[in-house]
């Protein structure tokens, strides 16, 4: 039985991929599948854009805070 994630993505957020051979890379969510907790996040590599595919547990979502 799957249990509902603690976590929640919307498209267009920007996220930083915490592990796997695309750690440290930050992307742009466009895709979000709540059924396989899975996200299509589109990183830059080498100045291309390339979508691919990662877990709700392989990324972290990034927070931007205003300076003061």
């Amino acid at each position: 039985m799957k249990s509902e994630p603690r976590f929640r993505f919307k498209v267009d957020e920007m996220v930083r991929i915490k592990s796997g051979p695309f750690q440290a890379f930050t992307g742009q969510v466009k895709e979000v599948d709540e059924t396989t907790f899975t996200l299509r996040v589109v990183v830059s590599i080498f100045g291309r854009s390339q979508p691919i595919e990662l877990g709700f547990l392989d990324v972290e979502k990034l927070i931007f805070r205003e300076e003061e």
